[in-house]
Order: C-alpha cells, then structure tokens, then sequence
C-alpha cells in the first residue's frame, strides 16, 4: 500500500489477461496432456526463464514431476480455465472455417482445373506469358 498525505491508498492491481505471463510461486493448470501430467492438472510455477518473446516456465506439478520448458499456451491459471475453454473453442470453429473456405476457394478461381497453390499468388497475365514460351520452345 502507498501513503499519500498521510492516508492509505491501494496500490492499483495488476488485470490478469490469458496472456499476461505467470510468476515464480503462481498456481497454474495444464492445458495439455504432458509427459507423465495429464491434462487439468494442477502445479505451481518454480521458474521463469526465456525473453520478452520466448518465455518458458519450470512447473512443479501436484501429481509429482516437475516439468521445464513449459509455454505459456500449455499452462492457464486456474481461475481462467473457462476464459481459457471459450477461446480455443473459438479459435477451433474459426480454424475449421477458414480450412473449407481455404480448401473450396482455388479450385473456384482456377479456370483450367489447376488447383496447385503456387498458381493462385501469380499474376494470370505472367501464367499466359510462360504458356506461350513453353509452346514456342516446345514446337
């Protein structure tokens, strides 16, 4: 707690995000199954490690191992395992959306039938330009 002018203040709390990064002592769950930690199993964060971009967790777990290397999309707090569920239910139907979208999309746009992925990112005036050099050379 603060002191101003003579007063006790709070200090303001820090808002816990799905993201926000675990510290040493914080309770976490597994959101995976791991070796020997099944999935929903609870543990304590021992370490954290890694840079602003990369950082990996030591994670003493209640069933016993103790698990290094951990990324924060394989832990959750417990308090946000529901938060936690929502967004990979999310994320699975926008995935799975965008696949059969993906999947139907270049075999509508090739007119010829060739449906290989290189074809659709090059420009269809330079396809025509090589498919009639390949025919000059080719007799």
């Amino acid at each position: 707690m603060g002191v101003s002018s003579g007063t006790l203040c709070a200090m303001p709390r820090t808002v816990l995000e799905l993201d926000t990064p675990f510290r040493p002592g914080e309770k976490v769950v597994s959101t995976q199954d791991l070796q020997g930690v099944p999935e929903g199993t609870r543990g304590k964060v021992k370490l954290v490690n890694g840079l602003q971009t990369w950082i990996r967790y030591w994670v003493k777990f209640d069933n016993g191992p103790m698990i290094g290397q951990l990324s924060q999309n394989q832990l959750v707090r417990p308090t946000m395992v529901d938060a936690w569920n929502e967004r990979e239910a999310q994320l699975a139907l926008v995935g799975s959306t965008a696949s059969t979208s993906a999947a139907a999309t270049p075999a509508a746009e090739s007119g010829d039938g060739d449906a290989s992925g290189a074809a659709g990112l090059i420009p269809a005036a330079i396809l025509e330009r090589s498919k009639a050099a390949k025919a000059r050379l080719l007799g």
